[in-house]
């Protein structure tokens, strides 16, 4: 993962986020009212919103990458996009999100193009049509993605997964358990956030020093 901490890469990140970032705020407007249009630069995790236009999700820049996204960025080689998946916004907005990575002139992606398209009208309404019918009708997605306000939302949400995932309180937990929950959450892409050794060391009361050796074993 050296890539990303590179100057190369932050520097191609940078020249790929200045071309894009003048088609945000034109492109929220063509595509018209109820869509979101959010530009990240994955050099800048976990703040990586650096342009964003519709104002759904009320994040604002600044804002940290999604649990999806993080999840993504893992993969050895990520999409160039992934398209039409369903996400539920803070305040029960319901939304068909498509996102695009972009590469630049380096191998892994240094930003990603977001949409989110509040869909809630349709939503609801295919409800309704269930309960006419009395059949159970699914748009076909499942909520796949997670938008936070801060990091610290972010961060508190992939721990308490993990751990939950494990099933045991953490003053309860064995070497094995700790060890679980740190390979759960480097699947999640936690540790491509900053400080997050630090982080994952306090809730499980351990040193960090122990999570390296963790994450190695």
């Amino acid at each position: 993962m050296a890539e990303w901490a590179s100057e190369a890469y932050a520097a191609e990140a940078a020249r790929v986020v200045e071309t894009y970032r003048p088609l945000v705020e034109p492109l929220a407007a063509a595509v018209g009212p109820g869509v979101e249009v959010v530009l990240h630069d994955l050099s800048k995790l976990p703040n990586s919103v650096v342009a964003i236009a519709g104002g759904l999700s009320g994040r604002a820049v600044g804002a940290p990458a999604t649990d999806l996204g993080l999840r993504l960025l893992m993969q050895d080689d990520p999409p160039d996009s992934i398209v039409g998946y369903r996400t539920e916004l803070p305040g029960g907005i319901v939304c068909r999100s498509s996102t695009i990575f972009l590469r630049g002139d380096v191998t892994r992606p240094v930003a990603a193009l977001c949409l989110n398209r509040d869909i809630s009208r349709l939503s609801a309404a295919i409800d309704v049509l269930a309960e006419l019918v009395d059949t159970p009708v699914t748009s076909g997605h499942d909520k796949t993605e997670t938008f936070y306000e801060s990091v610290e939302g972010l961060t508190t949400d992939l721990l308490g997964r993990a751990i939950a995932a494990v099933g045991v309180e953490v003053d309860a937990m064995s070497k094995a358990d700790k060890t679980r929950v740190v390979k759960d959450l480097e699947s999640r892409g936690f540790f491509l956030i900053k400080e997050s050794v630090e982080i994952a060391a306090r809730a499980l009361g351990v040193s960090r020093y122990t999570i390296y050796n963790y994450l190695n074993g």
